[in-house]
């Protein structure tokens, strides 16, 4: 069996020289950033359209949310198994054959989708076949995507790259999330399933130019890289990642609740109105959007831990306010948003510390086994909470999700490593 490499896991090899900081003005001159914002957004807008989609129908088709907890159950389950294929593509020399190969399958699905559920035959089975084989794609495309803002950028660039990409996609982003919210609400399924294989197609398209060479790829095996990726969980330099996954594995049996809860709500105190869960969802999308435009602009580099442990705890608040929302529109409008917002600063801060702390060599590797904690756990938490739905009522359900997120801030105030995360 081959060795694995040894090298200090703290202090990574580099695979080239430091990209130099980069302004506004050069990025939006620079093909490639345009090429990879244009792939990035219509990625972006599709998968949410997708989940958006796929709560819909599940609630559609079963009245409740507990078809709608198992049917992300299983999608966050093979989500997980990222972590077993992840070592073939930190191999890939050019990354853009991932999204080449996959977007084209996804738009097939998609209409998969559209069709049998317009042709009144989608049964339970047929739809999580479509989002087993939806998510073992997206599993490639995650994996290819945690490593191009770095390959191409630098680490010294990841939160401007990402404001800047939300300020330059965020009109598009907010055109296309109410195009989604308007084909959810006036064609329901069929519409947001039609509009996601339009968007996966133009995605394909933009893909094709877009070169992601990956310098210094060592020639291993698949089980050496598999090794290599877990060593640097081991030992005194492993303590960060070993927190982290803690942490993450706590605060993931409740990530998939807030947009379980959004859809029970509008299935109980808004008369399962389409219009309405296409305008709630919207508002959860917009806030993660302004959060993004946030971050890019601070920055926050050396105070990662306390953005992402101030961003748990202030959506268990929001989630508890859902509850007094309710009768009202516009402030439920108000309080998704937020919940959007908060669990995006989450996700942008704990991915993004990952991407800034590791050589793009091994990056998928060690984000998708990080992500091995946090899918276990979510995948687990949405067939709870689904389960749970059917016997308590959603105040006790909402009670429960939030107290959750105020525990698992308040562990990652408690791990010194989480508590100080930056790079």
């Amino acid at each position: 069996m081959p060795a694995i490499p040894q090298r200090r896991i703290e202090d990574p090899t580099p695979t080239g020289s430091a990209a130099p900081a980069l302004g506004p003005r050069e990025l939006i001159l620079n093909r490639t950033f345009l090429l990879f914002q244009a792939r990035g957004t219509l990625s972006n807008v599709s998968y949410t359209l997708y989940v958006g989609t796929i709560l819909w129908l599940t609630y559609r088709l079963s009245g409740g949310i507990f078809l709608s907890g198992v049917v992300i159950g299983v999608q966050t389950l093979v989500f997980t198994l990222t972590f077993l294929i992840s070592p073939l593509v930190d191999r890939l020399y050019d990354k853009r054959w991932v999204f080449v190969l996959c977007y084209p399958v996804q738009t097939a699905l998609a209409l998969v989708l559209a069709l049998t559920y317009a042709g009144g035959v989608l049964t339970t089975p047929i739809l999580v076949a479509i989002v087993v084989l939806l998510s073992v794609l997206w599993d490639f495309t995650e994996a290819a995507d945690e490593t191009t803002t770095r390959l191409l950028f630098g680490k010294e660039n990841l939160f401007v790259i990402s404001g800047l990409g939300s300020a330059i996609g965020g009109g598009v982003n907010i055109a296309m999330y109410f195009v989604g919210g308007v084909a959810i609400a006036l064609f329901g399924v069929v519409g947001g399933s039609y509009l996601l294989a339009a968007l996966l197609t133009v995605a394909t398209v933009v893909a094709i130019p877009l070169s992601i060479p990956t310098p210094n790829i060592a020639r291993q095996t698949w089980w050496s890289g598999f090794r290599e990726g877990w060593a640097h969980f081991r030992g005194e330099q492993g303590r960060p990642l070993r927190h982290l996954s803690l942490q993450q594995f706590v605060v993931g049996f409740f990530v998939t609740a807030p947009t379980l809860l959004m859809t029970l709500y509008v299935g109980r105190f808004f008369a399962a109105s389409q219009a309405t869960y296409a305008e709630l969802y919207v508002a959860y999308l917009l806030g993660g959007l302004i959060m993004g435009l946030v971050l890019g602009r601070l920055n926050p580099r050396g105070y990662i831990g306390p953005v992402v442990m101030g961003a748990i705890f202030v959506m268990g608040v929001a989630l508890l306010g859902a509850e007094v929302a309710v009768a009202s529109l516009s402030l439920s409008l108000v309080v998704w948003f937020a919940v959007g917002a908060t669990n995006t600063a989450r996700v942008q801060g704990t991915w993004t510390y990952v991407q800034g702390r590791f050589e793009p060599t091994v990056l998928a590797r060690v984000t998708m086994n990080v992500y091995l904690f946090t899918g276990v756990a979510s995948a687990t938490g949405a067939v709870v909470i689904g389960a749970l739905s059917t016997v308590w009522d959603s105040a006790m359900l909402t009670d429960l999700v939030s107290f959750g997120f105020f525990g698992a801030a308040v562990l990652g105030l408690a791990l010194p490593e989480t508590r100080a995360l930056a790079f």
